[in-house]
């Protein structure tokens, strides 16, 4: 593929990782709004979904998520650093390792304990 990262997320994701919801949102919309060449169908983004990540996305339970908003500000989280935040309190919460190409993002990551893994 033409992504820079594509080797080493293609190897974590054979690895058999789960997807944590807003990722896949993240994903679909990504995709599906690059520039062509590159952008990618709707239905296509939706069967590699379906096909790459067969079980149940991760994801806060209702009682997490309005904790998690609230909670923001505790941690100094603003703009777009808290979708950071919610893919790092998703991870926590679901007891899952992080594994991500962002290390902009390393810190929220920090911030919110979870144990996370940085691609090359």
């Amino acid at each position: 593929s033409w992504h820079e990262n594509h080797e080493a997320a293609r190897r974590a994701l054979d690895g058999g990782l789960r997807l944590i919801e807003h990722c896949a949102l993240e994903t679909y919309s990504v995709l599906t709004r690059l520039p062509p060449p590159h952008r990618a169908s709707g239905e296509l983004v939706r069967d590699f979904l379906t096909a790459r990540f067969p079980q149940p996305f991760l994801r806060l339970s209702q009682q997490a998520y309005k904790a998690f908003i609230l909670g923001l500000t505790a941690h100094a989280v603003t703009g777009g650093a808290a979708y950071d935040a919610l893919v790092a309190a998703t991870a926590a919460a679901c007891d899952a390792e992080l594994v991500s190409c962002d290390r902009r993002a390393l810190k929220i990551y920090e911030q919110y304990g979870v144990h996370s893994r940085l691609l090359p």
